[in-house]
């Protein structure tokens, strides 16, 4: 009973694991086949038998994480691909080819350690085999069977980050090194966190941060004293180190070396190790934003901001993405700071539309999809001035340099087409240099003519500014016109030397009569004013004027009258200009002149016969005088009966004392006419009051004249001699003295002649 008991235990086990069959032949065995999802709890493999666990198709790169534990006896583990564990399946030799340092021989224990694909073209099928038999291709080494081994196996793909550089099964012998960071080392940049971690297999070892320097000097025999930090010492079992990248090393080579022997000092003794290797970097995820012109611009103008500086050594950062503003949240998610597009640019030229300070935010995000960002103030500066332009909405005409605008029509202005690089803020008028609003439009009108400024001055917010002006003519297209009532009643004919007052009537549809100006040209064929008119001429000026003309003749004259504008109408006056006929008075006074000659030269004649005679005598007998003075006596008398003995200017001369004359001798009578024109006979009576009357205006003490070419200088009457004429003056005058007659200046000096010939 018991011995059937224990064939049903047997049985019941064999049944409970996988089964390992027998080898036939030691030079071909036949190993029982597996999954590894198959064999993740404990199995059995008896002495003499193998089992072969698929590890499935693995890439280049991946790394497998292998906890094993053998039980009761020792196996060989040996991992082949697909093309190496041919050898082992035909029996024939395969150390050579089984994987290293994954496979281990006689293990017994717990093993704990990841392993790293090789690097190859193309991804390989895996297999771990458990033998626990003497197979004829291994050399003698390792397990050769014996009893049943408890294998448990678990076999898993780690996932490794970006950054974890080193992650593998490495194996020394003793008294050698290995660097495991490759020929040029590792670069870092300052701030780089640097997780090692250890998983000893086998032996023990130091692993160990070189610089170049340092390198050279190991290599060149030296022992090794690892700054504080910087290295694992004698790790045979898990251990974990953390370093951050100090200032000192940016940039500076690093080499990690793991190191078997006992030149590093603190480590290790010598000793042939395993180990796993797990190096991971975690570098500074800082954005710098650079820009060359301290973080300022203006407007429209680009500003290249640059993130090429930020420390990424490793090339680990992959997507950017920059906002240009984080103040405004243009995508709508909740967050301003994050609007773009995430791309490989590193820079980018931005611009602002407005001026102010603007938060740029970067982000960044490496290859294990971590992200940083970082923020960069721009001050944005407003230098550009607008453009002021003023547009025309009124009544108003453009011209070259402004507008034309008629007297009460309404011009109206705008700025509205002027443009800034922002926005124009302020729109400011003046019209003469009054302020005249900050409106976008302006408005005016004037009811006269002429010339007015309006200046325009246009203003952003940053305070730029840009002024125009434009010249408003206000021009007066009516023309002035005559009332045609008074040009007719302009004199048609007029005396030559007359003056005369003549008058026309001026209008104006917009101008008062006192703005327009009237011109009189008397000579329309003479430009005298050399305005290139000839006959526009301001001869005489105004409405109403005084007007002679010296010739007789037809006269003609253009009347033009303008208003303040220049605008003109024009009337042509003829007049028939007549000669004067002389004047009863002028013959009169010639006739009295004539007398009075005559009476003088008788009365010089005289004078000069009584200065003759000698002193004391009264009387004097005239002795008888010649036929030919008898005669030239008639004559005189007869001149004296035509135009009077003295003229009526004489009744106001002071009648002189009577001087006795002696008796002329008898002459003819004088005819009735004469005597009436003397007032008296014509007898010796008359010719001594005549004589009287000469000799009292001559008066006593003065000088006996002198005839000059046998005549006398007429006397001028009071009216002549109260206004002399300009034209024509005579050579010599006479005037009033005291009451008295002052004589020509020939008649006194012959008077003279004759008192000194007495004496």
């Amino acid at each position: 009973m018991r011995r059937s008991l224990g064939v049903l235990l047997a049985v019941m086990l064999c049944l409970s694991v996988p089964y390992a069959g027998a080898v036939q032949a030691r030079d071909a065995p036949t190993c029982a086949s597996a999954e590894l999802a198959d064999v993740t709890g404990a199995m059995a493999v008896d002495g003499g038998s193998c089992l072969d666990v698929n590890l499935g198709v693995h890439a280049p790169g991946t790394v497998l994480s292998f906890d094993i534990l053998v039980a009761n006896d020792a196996v060989d583990l040996l991992l082949f691909d697909e093309a190496g564990k041919a050898p082992y399946d035909l029996g024939q030799s395969y150390r050579s080819v089984m994987t290293t340092p994954v496979s281990t021989e006689a293990m017994l224990g717990q093993q704990v350690f990841h392993w790293k694909v090789p690097a190859s073209i193309n991804a390989k099928a895996w297999s771990l085999v458990v033998d626990n038999l003497a197979h004829d291709g291994d050399q003698g080494e390792g397990d050769q069977g014996g009893a049943r081994a408890q294998i448990s196996l678990q076999v898993s793909v780690l996932q490794d980050g970006a950054l974890t550089v080193v992650h593998d099964l490495y194996a020394a012998t003793a008294n050698s090194s290995t660097w495991l960071s490759g020929d040029g080392g590792l670069t870092l940049d300052a701030g780089t966190s640097v997780q090692l971690e250890a998983w000893g297999l086998d032996g023990s070892g130091d692993l160990a941060f070189l610089t170049d320097a340092q390198r050279t000097s190991w290599e060149g025999g030296a022992q090794h004293a690892p700054e504080a930090g910087t290295a694992l010492l004698d790790v045979t079992s898990t251990s974990t180190l953390t370093w951050t990248v100090p200032s000192a090393l940016d940039g500076v080579p690093m080499h990690l070396m793991l190191d078997a022997g006992d030149e590093v000092l603190g480590g290790a003794p010598p000793s042939d190790l395993r180990m796993t290797v797990r190096l991971t970097l975690d570098p500074p995820m800082t954005p710098v934003i650079e820009d060359g012109n301290n973080a300022t611009t203006t407007l429209g103008e680009p500003l290249l901001l640059d993130a090429s500086a930020t420390p990424d050594r490793l090339n680990r950062l992959v997507d950017w993405l920059w906002d240009l503003d984080a103040s405004v949240d243009a995508d709508d998610d909740g967050d301003a700071t994050n609007d773009g597009t995430w791309g490989e640019a590193k820079t980018v030229s931005a611009t602002w539309s407005q001026p102010g300070t603007f938060t740029v935010t970067l982000h960044v995000r490496d290859v294990d999809g971590r992200t940083a960002m970082v923020q960069h103030d721009v001050t944005v500066s407003d230098v550009q001035a607008p453009t002021a332009v003023v547009s025309s909405l009124g009544d108003e005409q453009p011209v070259e340099d402004g507008y034309r605008l008629d007297p009460d029509a309404v011009l109206r202005l705008s700025c509205s087409a002027s443009t800034d690089d922002h926005r124009v803020d302020l729109c400011a008028w003046s019209i003469d240099g009054t302020t005249a609003g900050q409106n976008t439009t302006v408005v005016a009108s004037w009811a006269v003519s002429g010339e007015h400024t309006v200046r325009l001055t246009v203003t952003d917010p940053s305070g730029n500014s840009d002024v125009i002006e434009r010249r408003v003519v206000v021009v007066d297209r009516t023309s002035p016109s005559f009332a045609s009532t008074s040009v007719a009643a302009l004199p048609s004919s007029m005396e030559s030397g007359s003056s005369n007052v003549v008058r026309v009537i001026v209008d104006d549809p917009v101008d008062a009569p006192g703005a327009l100006r009237v011109h009189w040209d008397l000579d329309p064929l003479i430009d005298s004013d050399g305005n290139g008119v000839k006959d526009d001429d301001p001869d005489l000026l105004g409405e109403e004027v005084q007007i002679t003309f010296d010739s007789a003749g037809e006269q003609v004259v253009v009347i033009t009258v303008f208003d303040p504008a220049g605008n003109s109408d024009r009337s042509v006056w003829t007049v028939d200009v007549t000669s004067a006929g002389p004047s009863p008075s002028s013959g009169m006074t010639a006739v009295a002149g004539i007398g009075l000659l005559v009476i003088l030269v008788a009365a010089v004649v005289v004078l000069r016969l009584r200065r003759a005679r000698p002193s004391g005598q009264s009387t004097v007998t005239a002795e008888p005088l010649s036929e030919e003075a008898q005669a030239e006596e008639a004559k005189a008398a007869e001149m004296a009966a035509i135009y009077g003995s003295a003229p009526s200017s004489m009744d106001a001369v002071q009648t002189p004392s009577p001087v006795a004359y002696a008796s002329p001798r008898p002459t003819a009578p004088l005819d009735p006419m004469a005597q009436s024109l003397l007032g008296e006979s014509a007898g010796a009576s008359a010719a001594n009051d005549s004589m009287a009357a000469l000799e009292a205006l001559v008066g006593d003490g003065m000088d006996d004249p002198v005839a000059v070419d046998g005549a006398f200088e007429p006397v001028p009457s009071t009216e002549s001699a109260a206004a002399p004429s300009t034209a024509e003056k005579p050579s010599a005058t006479t005037a009033s003295v005291g009451g008295r007659l002052e004589l020509p200046a020939g008649l006194a000096d012959m008077l003279e002649e004759a008192t000194d010939g007495s004496q």
